[in-house]
């Protein structure tokens, strides 16, 4: 029981990165952050590093893939 919950939790936290992700991804693209697109690449290459540390170590590979795939429709 405890390992379901705690998996749950991560994905959800994993949710919740895809999230700032996608937000992250929308301000480059933006024109009034040109300044900071710099800083936003930095931030989305740190997420995506915590993503994939976070899907290695508690073999998220299809809950990721889900995840991922309803976050960014």
């Amino acid at each position: 029981m405890a390992e379901t919950y705690r998996k749950s939790k991560v994905e959800h936290y994993v949710s919740r990165l895809l999230l700032r992700k996608n937000a992250l991804k929308r301000q480059v693209e933006q024109a009034e952050f040109v300044e900071m697109k710099d800083f936003f690449r930095g931030q989305l290459a740190a997420i995506d590093l915590i993503i994939d540390e976070l899907t290695a170590e508690f073999a998220l590979e299809e809950s990721h893939r889900k995840i991922e795939g309803e976050s960014c429709s």
